[in-house]
């Protein structure tokens, strides 16, 4: 099964590299603040959704093949909220935040000719410590962190029974690294990679993210690149076995407020 799931989300998203200082500012505080409420962010899911049911014909595997079209997303989209807050004390210490929710269901006829209702719920959150260190025009950023879920992914034949309607919740630890490159007067470049996981809630999960960060103003910066994230969890067994395999990446695009 391949699960693939595109949309488009204008929010802010999971996306602490996103809110990178680009360049150093000197301030009056001892801290600087990031706020990004503002992101598109094109998403495709591409990976494998496994339920514990035998409800499907012809006696199936109960893993279920979805696909929802990109070119519907608007229709799909029921509910999003995304924010991410960054705080870095002069004394190179730093903590950020993100909370993503997102809901999004459509009825479609998958690969196997089986008309199916989707509703999947997703909730992210991620809360890190960072410390920072500076060596001419490249700054780079230690993190530590943990990274929660929550997902809801319910799914029913057209005019039949549910197959599937579990919430599953687990807390990743994660450990990463930032780069940032000053490489010319208000752009930089921006790249983040972290792993976690490590059998504690998913088997494994990796990120990276690259960006380009153009700041034309003094307390607001443009940004663009691409993100991925992938998770490898499963948990249960029998009828109550699930398993979330996928990569969720795509472009983003982005509006981030330091002040």
């Amino acid at each position: 099964m391949r699960l693939k799931i595109s949309i488009i989300l204008l929010s802010a998203l999971l996306l602490s590299s996103s809110l990178s200082i680009a360049q150093e500012k000197t301030t009056d505080g001892d801290w600087q603040f990031n706020l990004a409420p503002f992101y598109l962010w094109a998403i495709s899911i591409d990976g494998d959704l496994t339920v514990g049911t035998d409800k499907l014909p012809g006696n199936i595997a109960p893993t279920i093949p979805i696909d929802v079209p990109f070119d519907d997303v608007f229709d799909n989209l029921e509910a999003a909220f995304i924010v991410h807050f960054e705080a870095m004390h002069k004394s190179n210490w730093g903590v950020l935040v993100d909370v993503d929710y997102l809901n999004i269901s459509n009825d479609f006829t998958n690969s196997l000719g089986l008309g199916l209702d989707v509703d999947l719920e997703v909730t992210l959150a991620e809360v890190a410590g960072l410390y920072r260190l500076n060596r001419d025009a490249h700054t780079f950023d230690a993190l530590l962190g943990l990274r929660g879920y929550r997902m809801n992914p319910e799914v029913s034949l057209l005019r039949g029974p549910t197959l599937t309607d579990q919430t599953q919740d687990w807390l990743d630890p994660f450990v990463g690294g930032r780069w940032i490159w000053n490489f010319a007067e208000s752009w930089s470049v921006v790249a983040r990679g972290d792993i976690g996981g490590f059998g504690i809630g998913s088997d494994f999960a990796w990120q990276v993210l690259g960006l380009i960060e153009w700041q034309p103003f003094e307390y607001v910066s443009f940004l663009a690149g691409y993100r991925a994230l992938d998770i490898d969890y499963d948990d249960g067994s029998g009828s109550d076995y699930f398993k979330f395999d996928a990569t969720i990446h795509g472009p983003v695009l982005g509006v981030n407020f330091r002040w």
